[in-house]
């Protein structure tokens, strides 16, 4: 075989020297082909046939790869004023089976995406886990050779445990480092150790890791990303963490750190490089959680909200803090769609201080203003029982914000495609589609902003310290909107409509694919 090697093309040498070591793993393994036992598989002629983004419940303004199941974002690096964006994936499943791997997807702006090959392997990597990205700024691994800065992902290998692959080329080809696993999977977690998320600690300019390790989150130390020394743990959480220090009410003086936890809830509090020490109670997102039970520890699922992380935007960690996480669906999917699930809106996140109280606050991030087409506006408006401002809108994907002063009004609704968003005013409660949380009116006013997509919507509360996260799938012939009021009339402030424009429209011509022109 090597002399035969010898004598062919590089790009031709390349592809057999891959196809012969697939083969002898699959020896290795005592089998000469993988089983595919995945029961969503998808068929090939069916993602064959839909190559585009203009299907009936496709995510248009929403991250989906082209085809197969999205989950967690699990290395999120802005490298040269590109965001790579990594995630759990399938490409040939409706949930993540035979070939489970991390996608990779490129922008400059976190808006419109072009997505990139993926860059593990589902056997080499033993069906890849959760992890994180860095850009390694002081060339801890020594492995910069070019102009480039070396480019590092760490992930969960199921069989061996926390393992690292690199780039030198900005993310174009990976290569996994020798020293693999550079933390073994631990005893006594029941094989749950994983999810790492490193980060510089400028203080003493090294390296911290902080991973998943049952029944919470453990805390490393390292110099060279590769050799990590244990510092503590802090038990009481649940999966992929992400840890920001972030300064309050934009004050660079006065920061603090902020745990999250696997279903967006956090704590604040404080890092003296070895251990957090947390400060007040557990915040959630407003939603209302959903307990579980996992070997015997109890852990909350957001709803429809889960394992998310933040771009850092330089080697000290600094902000702005976009956010990205999972809309998971959290059961087997039952549609027959060639995509399942998608990720949530960019947002930033912000600390403020909120009647007394320092709260995450998350909002959707500015550039969602190139978007932005068909404006509508309403000022000063006074709105009664049966009437409804958002009559001669309808249609799928929208922004909207408004101010609204509650007036006499019982119960504000909002309808949205037959799902109904309602503020109770005696009991300050938002609620919908089984989300609820209390959102307090100030000076008898609340704000209220959404991101309706075709199967989702988002909503954020006055400054974005309450937010809902929902998958839903209305009537594709129900496309109405509507505002009423309940039980007396109220005032909008201000309230602004924009449709949306599908981030897919450029990436379905290069496909071949085109749809009707959007007119304004």
């Amino acid at each position: 075989m090597i002399r035969f090697l010898m004598f062919v093309q590089p790009t031709v040498k390349n592809l057999l020297l891959n196809f012969f070591l697939i083969h002898f793993a699959f020896q290795a393994i005592g089998q000469n082909k993988p089983e595919l036992t995945d029961p969503f598989r998808l068929d090939y002629k069916d993602v064959y046939e839909n190559t585009h983004y203009n299907q009936p419940l496709r995510p248009q303004v929403h991250y989906t790869p082209i085809s197969g199941q999205i989950g967690d974002p699990t290395g999120l690096i802005r490298y040269k004023g590109k965001y790579h964006l990594f995630y759990m994936y399938d490409e040939w499943s409706k949930r993540r089976g035979d070939n489970k791997n991390w996608g990779h997807a490129t922008s400059d702006d976190c808006i419109y995406w072009e997505q990139e090959p993926q860059i593990t392997n589902s056997i080499l990597d033993n069906k890849p886990g959760s992890g994180c990205g860095i850009i390694d700024w002081n060339n801890s691994l020594g492995l910069r050779t070019g102009v480039e800065k070396t480019m590092v992902v760490f992930y969960t290998d199921y069989g061996r445990g926390t393992s690292v692959a690199f780039s030198k080329d900005a993310g174009k080809t990976w290569v996994r480092h020798k020293k693999n696993p550079v933390i073994p999977i631990k005893q006594g977690t029941g094989g749950k150790s994983r999810d790492p998320l490193v980060f510089w600690y400028k203080p003493d300019q090294s390296w911290r890791m902080v991973q998943y390790e049952s029944p919470g989150f453990a805390f490393y130390k390292s110099t060279n990303l590769t050799d990590w020394e244990f510092l503590s743990r802090i038990d009481g959480f649940f999966e992929c963490p992400d840890f920001i220090e972030m300064p309050v009410d934009g004050n660079e003086e006065n920061k603090k750190w902020v745990l999250i936890d696997g279903n967006g809830s956090y704590f604040l509090g404080d890092f003296d490089g070895t251990q957090f020490i947390k400060k007040g109670e557990r915040h959630v997102l407003g939603e209302e959680s959903i307990m579980t039970n996992h070997g015997g520890q109890d852990y909350y699922y957001t709803k429809d909200f889960y394992a998310s992380q933040t771009w850092k935007q330089s080697y000290e960690g600094d902000g702005p803090f976009y956010q990205l996480a999972s809309m998971w669906l959290g059961q087997p999917p039952t549609h027959n769609r060639v995509w399942s699930q998608q990720l949530t809106f960019p947002v930033e996140l912000t600390l403020r201080t909120i009647n007394k109280e320092v709260l995450l606050c998350r909002n959707p991030i500015n550039e969602i203003k190139v978007l932005r087409y068909e404006a509508k506006s309403w000022k000063g408006i006074t709105v009664k029982p049966n009437e409804n401002p958002l009559e001669e809108i309808d249609g799928d994907v929208f922004e909207i914000i408004s101010e609204i002063d509650l007036g006499k009004a019982k119960v504000i609704v909002f309808n949205i495609r037959g799902e109904t968003v309602t503020y109770d005013v005696a009991s300050q409660q938002l609620e919908f589609m089984k989300s609820k949380s209390k959102v307090s009116s100030r000076e008898n006013k609340i704000k209220l902003r959404f991101i309706i997509d075709r199967n989702s919507v988002e909503i954020f509360a006055n400054q974005g310290e309450v937010t809902f996260t929902r998958l839903f799938y209305p009537d594709p012939a129900n496309m109405d909107l509507s505002l009423a009021a309940v039980g007396g009339a109220f005032k909008i402030d201000e309230m602004e409509v924009y449709r949306l424009e599908s981030i897919w429209l450029k990436r379905e011509q290069e496909l071949g694919y085109h749809r009707e022109v959007i007119k304004n």
